[in-house]
């Protein structure tokens, strides 16, 4: 396997979580309707979300790859993450945003390494466009850090 192919195959993965990752944001957006700041965040970031998926698609198909959301061991490893809230609680909120604030540092260190891996193999438009994303997920994982004591807070007030 060469080099590139390599590359396309991770692109793939990086597809395929970003794919998996609107459902959840989606489930997430709705358990937060009573915290507007939060559930605004979410929904932008959901639009972003499907605006990377997009722009990974663009980076597959540059490199002469098809897209594909077979499932693979990102999305294994943000099931796991995710599936840390199975049932409404009053402490939902707080395991929302672990889980999320996990999974956003995981696409971050995705992100990283492709950005890493493309300009290795001098594709450096590929490495631009993925660091737009990378700060997209920066900024989200900063928000979360933000808003999780707050909703940490907001539990413990209500024990």
């Amino acid at each position: 396997m060469s080099s590139r192919e390599q590359l396309i195959i991770w692109l793939n993965d990086a597809y395929a979580m970003e794919k998996a990752l609107e459902d959840v944001l989606e489930r997430h957006a709705k358990d937060a309707k009573d915290h507007p700041d939060v559930h605004e965040r979410i929904v932008r970031h959901i639009e972003e979300t499907r605006g990377q998926a997009e722009t990974v698609r663009g980076c597959i198909e540059s490199l002469g790859g098809s897209p594909s959301v077979a499932k693979n061991t990102f999305a294994d490893v943000l099931g796991a993450m995710q599936g840390v809230v199975t049932k409404p609680a009053k402490d939902t909120m707080v395991k929302n945003a672990l889980a999320d604030f996990a999974t956003e540092q995981f696409e971050i260190a995705c992100y990283r390494a492709l950005i890493h891996s493309a300009r290795v193999l001098g594709e450096e438009e590929i490495a631009l466009k993925l660091t737009g994303i990378l700060r997209q997920e920066e900024d989200m994982a900063a928000f979360l850090e933000e808003k999780l004591p707050i909703a940490v807070n907001e539990v413990l007030a209500q024990a």
